[in-house]
């Protein structure tokens, strides 16, 4: 059973998951994100999403994107995002 501290879509997602093998999740919740992880799933979250965009050309470049993000309330750690950055030679 998970954990009673995921909300109920995580939970539902997580499960359904663990039913396909080589599913990949989008979960940007800390403890749904480690929870998904334990149990072997792959969980990119979203700036990891925009860093494979930048790599295969799909946006132009990164920073406009994690600055976007940042204006509507989105957190990132300013950590995440010079490593971000630094991955696609932004930085």
């Amino acid at each position: 059973m998970l954990s009673a501290r995921l909300g109920a879509g995580e939970r539902e997602a997580i499960s359904l998951a663990l039913q396909i093998s080589g599913c990949t999740l989008l979960l940007d919740d800390l403890t749904a994100r480690r929870t998904a992880q334990s149990l072997g799933i792959a969980v990119p979250g979203t700036v990891g999403l925009l860093v494979q965009a930048r790599r295969r050309g799909l946006i132009e470049r990164l920073q406009p994107e994690l600055d976007r993000l940042l204006l509507f309330g989105f957190r990132i750690s300013p950590a995440i995002y010079q490593a971000a950055l630094q991955q696609v030679q932004e930085a």
